[in-house]
């Protein structure tokens, strides 16, 4: 089964609200972003919003709305993510401040940004006390996404490399698990669940969240560039730091640290050098440690969907858990 499948006539009612959300003038602020968002990308984040409201039986008309703000929240920090990270590629098409330069590139996701909360100070479908709920759930867990993303650039800042798991796991639980969690706790919310409904959503899309870049890291390794439609190594060249650098990072020789911390600090694009990195992560079993890691957080949320009534949209959060851990792009 599809596990858009229960949600795709939702779905395609979010797409048209992101681009409603979106003015077309002026031209020079906005005029990229619909294209940019056109691109593609996977919407989990909505696809989890509209399931995780129609799992506790609500109606997911009411999670059109949160699940086309997240897309858009979600988009705006690609474009930021780009430009801090220098990336060249996004989703096999140069980055927004390739195309267009970093000033423009920067105040479009901005632009993008504003618009999703005036798009919730405008929606005269909710009553004031449902625009101020909605507006906490959003605030918070956009505020841990910056927090998760401050860390990250504080390690590139320091030069630390010899990061721990747990620091790893507190960082990419704000960067990456905050908004897969709000995702599913905003659709329970809407959808009329209980609190400890809401909570058992929340952490199941937190731990698919992590697990989701955990696999987003390996396949920056492993990856294949017409699949993945980002550059293999990409991540390396970047300096970003991972699990698998965590795990190696623990276990190599003296020799092959520095020569990891080298590599990582030069930004190096030359294919030997990268081929040099993810090869001592292989030696060390980084890889498939990663891997495992993923696959424990993913099993521990599917159990957290025990005591949802049985359904499509249930079996759906199931196998979109299962595709954060098997997906190939």
């Amino acid at each position: 089964m599809n596990f858009t499948e229960p949600v795709k006539n939702e779905l395609a009612e979010v797409e048209k609200a992101i681009y409603s959300i979106i003015p077309s003038e002026p031209n020079e602020v906005y005029g990229m972003l619909p294209a940019f968002i056109k691109r593609g990308g996977k919407r989990i984040r909505p696809v989890l919003t509209l399931l995780s409201c129609k799992a506790i039986c609500g109606d997911a008309k009411n999670a059109i709305l949160p699940a086309a703000l997240i897309e858009i929240f979600h988009n705006f920090t690609l474009i930021h993510d780009d430009i801090e990270d220098g990336s060249k590629f996004r989703r096999g098409e140069p980055t927004l401040n390739i195309a267009h330069g970093l000033p423009i590139a920067l105040n479009s996701g901005d632009a993008l940004y504003t618009l999703l909360w005036n798009a919730v100070a405008s929606d005269s479908s909710l009553s004031s006390d449902k625009k101020i709920e909605m507006q906490k759930l959003l605030s918070s867990a956009f505020l841990k996404v910056v927090e998760g993303q401050g860390v990250e650039l504080s390690w590139y800042r320091a030069n630390k490399m010899n990061i721990s798991e747990k620091e790893y796991y507190d960082m990419v639980g704000g960067k990456t698990g905050a908004l897969v969690a709000l995702s599913c706790e905003i659709g329970a919310s809407v959808g009329g669940a209980d609190k400890k409904t809401c909570g058992k959503l929340k952490e199941f899309g937190y731990k698919i969240g992590v697990a989701f870049q955990i696999q987003d890291d390996v396949l920056n390794v492993t990856g294949d560039f017409d699949k993945y439609k980002k550059e293999i190594g990409g991540d390396i060249t970047e300096g970003k730091r991972t699990l698998m650098l965590a795990k190696a990072f623990g276990h190599a020789s003296k020799g092959e640290r520095e020569e990891l911390e080298r590599i990582l600090l030069s930004h190096t694009d030359s294919k030997v050098e990268i081929s040099k990195f993810i090869g001592i992560l292989e030696k060390h079993g980084a890889i498939g440690y990663a891997r495992s890691k993923a696959l424990e957080l993913v099993n521990d949320a599917k159990n957290l969907l025990s005591s949802l009534p049985d359904g499509p949209s249930k079996r759906a959060l199931v196998e979109a858990a299962t595709f954060s851990i098997s997906r190939e792009v």
